[in-house]
């Protein structure tokens, strides 16, 4: 056959034509239509926003990441007992605060992740609102978008746009009485990054042993780890120095932990914890904890390629071993690690010679409970 009818397409062809265009609009309404069949947070389900990261751009404003999980309250006290009893604590002889402290660290652990939820975000000293995506089976949602840097704030002492983006949730109508504060820190394309661990590192877990660790992380005051918040504080004085804090605990231990941080005057910074989880995977295994934190690394030194980072963990489990890792793969953007010990393991230990094996040993450093000094060549 010649001529234009050569050229046309066979039946087979146009109907072949017709299913991908078909697919093709269909993947492009799918959103939307998930969109569409979310639903606005009713008045018992509630937004908690992680603390995240936003970055400035080229054209002066600011890239933000917003990180929420939504959720409904639910009390289910048979666990609690049952955890309590565990732990060989009796709920009804704990004095009034004891018992309080107990309930409000356990009782995220008892939330329903709520699925098909939206709520917009509006950023203090601005005008830009966003929606977030509809929430999944697991309650989150997540969103990355570029906002103008807010006006300054009207009191001095709120904090600055230039190391802190602050904003709210609004849920709809009855938004002023239906609000979850949120906020991400700022950080500049160049200085020195802190990624620190949080347990058994700033706040004395004793994860070792399980039945002291949850006994300290659900019915014990958080004890913070001598000196380190003073030391981190020193760190703090560097022009563009961020803290971001690492952690293989559950989201559910966010407030508890965001309160232990500030009162116990650690610098604020960005939390970086593991997903919701249940009673059973309340304790992690080995590969989730080492794969949660590397991923986190690996994170933070792709956004930020020019930054300089100081890793700080402990000897407890596997932060040598995960701080070797990471300086091996990137040996020009990490300026030290330190590691607090707690295992009694000298700097000579077998462990320490094979993990830090043919690595600087002026890159290195391992913290006795007796230092009374940070070392000094933590960061360059």
């Amino acid at each position: 056959m010649n001529g234009p009818a050569a050229h046309r397409p066979t039946l087979p062809g146009l109907r072949r034509r017709s299913v991908l265009a078909g697919a093709a609009l269909l993947a492009g309404l799918a959103p939307m239509r998930a969109l569409q069949a979310a639903e606005p947070l009713e008045p018992d389900e509630e937004a908690l926003f992680m603390t995240g990261i936003a970055r400035p751009t080229i054209d002066g404003r600011l890239e933000v990441d917003i990180h929420a999980w939504i959720f409904e309250r639910e009390r289910r006290w048979g666990l609690d007992t049952a955890l309590a009893r565990y732990l060989g604590l009796s709920l009804k002889k704990l004095s009034p605060a004891a018992r309080l402290r107990f309930s409000q660290r356990t009782a995220l652990f008892h939330a329903e992740s709520e699925e098909d939820k939206v709520i917009d975000v509006a950023f203090d000293n601005s005008s830009d609102r966003v929606t977030m995506p509809a929430s999944g089976k697991d309650g989150r949602t997540n969103l990355r978008i570029v906002i103008d840097v807010p006006r300054a704030p009207l009191l001095p002492t709120s904090p600055s746009p230039r190391e802190w983006v602050q904003f709210h949730g609004v849920t709809g109508p009855g938004e002023l009485l239906h609000r979850f504060r949120g906020q991400a820190l700022v950080v500049p394309a160049q200085g020195v990054s802190v990624i620190s661990d949080i347990d058994d590192t700033i706040k004395r877990t004793q994860v070792r042993d399980r039945r002291e660790m949850l006994l300290n992380t659900f019915a014990r005051r958080f004890e913070a780890a001598p000196r380190m918040a003073g030391w981190y504080r020193e760190l703090a004085k560097t022009p563009d120095t961020r803290f971001h804090y690492l952690s293989a605990s559950p989201i559910q231990l966010y407030p508890a932990l965001s309160d232990f941080i500030r009162a116990s005057d650690f610098p604020a910074g960005s939390m970086h914890l593991r997903e919701s989880t249940t009673w059973r995977t309340l304790i992690p295994g080995e590969d989730d904890s080492r794969g949660h934190k590397l991923g986190v690394i690996e994170r933070l030194l792709a956004e930020f390629p020019q930054r300089r980072f100081v890793l700080v963990g402990d000897s407890g489990e596997a932060d040598p071993e995960i701080y070797a890792q990471t300086f091996r793969s990137h040996p020009q953007r990490i300026d030290s690690i330190v590691i607090r010990d707690v295992t009694g393991e000298s700097r000579t230990s077998d462990r320490y010679r094979a993990t830090f094996e043919d690595i600087d040993p002026v890159r290195w450093h391992v913290v006795m409970p007796d230092t009374t000094a940070w070392p000094v060549q933590a960061v360059s």
